[in-house]
């Protein structure tokens, strides 16, 4: 079988040819076709460093949860990190210490009066439709109403954001001259429970569910929330530093969508979204934080105004309302521009923030 073997060369040869010619026309084409045909470039990846306004608690599920994927999806890396109080965070992120976070409007207003000189963070989301400043007065105390107040003790941290608006919701209410004494924010409830003082101010979801894991019986307090007094303030936002607002316009846009749809996401189903919690901190009781999200969602985030403008939006009347209130109330000698402190342009459409 020469012929055979002959036959087998030329089929081997034609072969190698045929791979040879197809090897050719592949590299041929790649020549040609554009560069992005060639190989898909990856979308950058931008950092952003965002600081809470408080610990990891059940509020803070919403901020978790997008950090589960939904800041991934938008080609971000947040590198999240629990804050100590609202003002704090707007001082942070008015540093470019942050450059992103979770802060209170009120305290922004006042930032931004004694730093005229600086460009102030922008609002571009508000969490809180109300502010969730809240009063609690110790029955035993005497006091039935606002009035009565009149040389009793209230308590509660320097920075606390109820005591530094006590002063416009005693207007309103024509609260009685109290006085003050200054805790530490861990020591706040357990003075209360002991009696040490007559009344103290914190945040509604917060101070309300400590109180309860201290074992005081809610029968054994009245609670003031200062919404309820009138004063429509706006509570937490989310603020941007105006250097990160300025070079990544995008990736804010993209941090405010993702928060959004998490956001969305948690108020469907809080309990999962409650579990991302438990995985930053195991030693939380979960059941407890899981009703203190719904506190603040269904009080402060779901309100009658929410249900009717939308999930996030800012009301630019309203906000020099706030900042008229904030700058009588606080004693200020400048005025922020409303503009400066806030933007509506980072907002999701309407439709998608319009609740069922």
């Amino acid at each position: 079988d020469v012929h055979i073997e002959k036959k087998f060369q030329m089929t081997l040869i034609a072969t190698r040819s045929a791979s040879r010619f197809a090897l050719l026309l592949v590299m041929a084409l790649l020549c040609v076709l554009p560069a992005g045909a060639q190989k898909p470039t990856a979308a950058p990846i931008t950092e952003v460093r965002f600081l809470n306004d408080w610990r990891w608690e059940g509020p803070s599920a919403p901020l978790l949860l997008a950090n589960q994927g939904y800041f991934q999806k938008e080609n971000l890396n947040v590198k999240l990190s629990p804050g100590t109080g609202s003002a704090a965070t707007v001082a942070k992120v008015a540093s470019g210490e942050f450059d992103m976070g979770f802060g209170d409007f009120s305290a922004l207003v006042e930032h931004a009066a004694k730093n005229p000189a600086t460009p102030p963070p922008v609002a571009v989301y508000v969490l809180y439709e109300r502010m969730p400043a809240a009063l609690f007065v110790r029955k035993a105390s005497g006091v039935r109403k606002a009035s009565e107040l009149v040389g009793k003790t209230i308590g509660a941290p320097a920075f606390d954001g109820g005591r530094r608006l006590w002063p416009a919701f005693a207007a309103y209410t024509k609260a009685g001259e109290a006085k003050w004494q200054t805790l530490d924010a861990a020591k706040r409830e357990e003075a209360f429970v002991k009696g040490r003082v007559d009344g103290i101010t914190g945040f509604y979801f917060t101070t309300l569910l400590n109180l309860e894991r201290e074992g005081m019986s809610g029968s054994d307090y009245d609670i003031y929330p200062f919404y309820e007094a009138g004063l429509r303030l706006y509570g937490n936002v989310l603020l941007v530093n105006p250097s990160f607002l300025n070079a990544q316009p995008k990736a804010v846009m993209a941090v405010v969508r993702a928060y959004h749809a998490a956001l969305k996401a948690t108020l469907s189903d809080t309990a999962t979204a409650v579990k991302r919690i438990k995985e930053m901190d195991p030693t939380i009781d979960e059941r407890l934080e899981l009703r203190r999200a719904r506190l603040a969602f269904d009080v402060f985030v779901l309100t009658p105004t929410a249900k009717t403008s939308g999930l996030g939006t800012i009301d630019m009347a309203r906000v020099e309302d706030n900042i008229s209130l904030v700058v009588e109330t606080f004693k200020l000698g400048t005025r922020p521009r409303a503009a400066t402190l806030a933007r509506t342009d980072f907002l999701p459409p309407a439709s998608e923030r319009v609740l069922p």
